[in-house]
């Protein structure tokens, strides 16, 4: 027998009684079903134990309608205990967990029924019209524990409740199923159209829900079976403290402006499925070194220019990427600031800091990156000072100067992050040309002359301000 084939009604494996079942179930393999009969009125009980994960069983008739089921959370044990009339039916053992695998030991046992005919339930109470995002069971705005206990069936087979967050939080859905069973589904409806489209449907499970960070706004939680289940949603709402209003825009056009930035700043907001991507807009009017931490790893922090000022992150225009923080110099200029999901599944509430410090340049126009549009100093006699950046932003940085005597001329950067390289343009072309680099290293004797002197980082992923200190005594 092909091992996967286990997974569907046809395939299923025949349950045996009093003895132990040893497998497993995992994300490539979620589903076992086991197969029985029933000669009579029976009492039916199975324990699923051993587990690693998260798995859950179900009891199910030959029409495939469940009729009993186990959802505990995590590694817990899972154990059914049910009447049952004569017929075939089906036990279903289904992985919880994204991803991962879990071994699991199942007992089960089925003995004649003492009481052949049990009194039957009480009905089930009317239906009420819940059943549509419309007519929700509005829970309210949820800031603290919010318990509701309901139930659904062939009569009434969905619920949905609505509820509402004013501030990100971790929320916790806890689900009891008093009798019976059914599926629950977390709920955004997105383009407000009342209906539950495609891709609208955040979380799902026929049990309890695992806590997930949420960005403030308006959910549904929708219940459904076609068996009667009664049950019990403990809602469980943890906030967090969200600072930023409105909620930074996914695009240049809609990023939250901080403004002209130095100093600190923390920032509490929240990326996930239902938000996948956070930009900020802010201005540097000075050279700088900005420090950004998320203290998460599921993000992933990225700084982009618009180079073009077509309103895009084009291509070329992600100067720094990095997981979880960044440290990084950088000139004046504008900027964006993204935090994106650094896996798909990925979920946070997250405090970021930001901490601009200015380096104090000189408050001249950048260098230029050619000897045609490079600095002119002028004449070079005594020291010259500069402060400025040679990085990602702009790789390298050509200043001009002139001697009008020989002289021994010096060029000290208080970094190592950052070389320099001198030229003389010998031929007055405007270009660097094979022999028109002079050897140097902090120190040359030069003839009086017209010079360039070029700073450049020392590795490709580095950035750095600088300052440079040119001596002709």
């Amino acid at each position: 027998m092909n091992r996967r084939s286990d997974n569907t009604f046809g395939g299923a494996r025949t349950l045996q009684f009093n003895r132990t079942i040893r497998d497993s179930v995992g994300q490539r393999d979620r589903i076992d079903i086991y197969k029985f009969t029933a000669s009579g009125s029976s009492n039916f009980s199975m324990s699923l134990s051993g587990l690693r994960g998260n798995a859950n069983v179900r009891l199910l008739n030959n029409r495939s309608r469940t009729i009993a089921a186990s959802n505990q959370r995590r590694n817990r044990p899972e154990r059914i205990g049910a009447d049952l009339e004569a017929g075939t039916y089906y036990l279903q053992v289904q992985y919880v967990d994204r991803r991962g695998t879990t071994p699991y030991r199942l007992q089960a046992a089925l003995t004649p029924s003492s009481n052949p005919n049990p009194d039957p339930e009480p009905p089930l109470p009317p239906p009420v019209g819940d059943d549509s995002i419309a007519t929700a069971i509005d829970i309210g705005t949820l800031t603290t524990t919010t318990v509701k206990e309901e139930f659904v069936g062939p009569e009434d087979p969905v619920d949905f409740f609505k509820f509402t967050l004013n501030d990100i939080a971790n929320v916790e859905v806890r689900v009891e199923e008093l009798s019976g069973s059914g599926t629950f589904e977390l709920i955004r409806d997105d383009n407000n159209n009342g209906l539950v489209d495609t891709g609208e449907i955040y979380r799902s499970s026929f049990g309890s829900f695992s806590p997930i960070d949420m960005p403030s706004g308006t959910y549904f939680l929708r219940a459904s079976s076609n068996s009667a289940t009664r049950y019990r949603l403990t809602f469980v709402p943890t906030l967090f403290g969200g600072n930023v209003s409105p909620d930074p825009g996914s695009t240049l056009a809609t990023a939250f402006d901080l403004g002209i930035y130095s100093g600190t700043r923390s920032i509490k907001e929240y990326i996930g499925a239902f938000d996948t991507a956070d930009i900020y807009r802010f201005t540097l009017n000075d050279l700088s070194n900005l420090q950004i931490n998320t203290g998460n790893n599921n993000l992933t922090v990225q700084l982009y220019r618009d180079d073009n000022s077509n309103g895009l992150i084009d291509d070329n225009e992600t100067y720094h990427s990095s997981a979880s923080n960044l440290n990084v110099d950088m000139p004046s200029g504008n900027y964006f600031l993204g935090i994106v999901q650094r896996f798909s599944n990925s979920a946070a509430a997250y405090e970021m800091t930001l901490v601009g410090t200015p380096y104090g340049g000189n408050g001249l126009p950048d260098p230029g990156n050619t000897l045609p549009t490079a600095r002119d100093l002028g004449v070079l006699n005594g020291t010259s000072s500069r402060r400025e950046y040679v990085g990602n932003f702009d790789l390298v940085d050509f200043y001009r100067f002139t001697l009008n005597n020989a002289a021994n001329f010096q060029a000290r950067l208080n970094t190592s992050n950052a070389s320099t390289s001198l030229f003389r343009d010998a031929n007055n072309n405007g270009l660097i040309d094979s022999g028109e680099e002079l050897s140097f290293g902090t120190s040359r004797d030069l003839q009086a002359g017209t010079y360039f002197l070029q700073v450049a980082r020392r590795f490709s992923n580095l950035s750095t301000n600088y300052q440079l200190d040119l001596i002709a005594p």
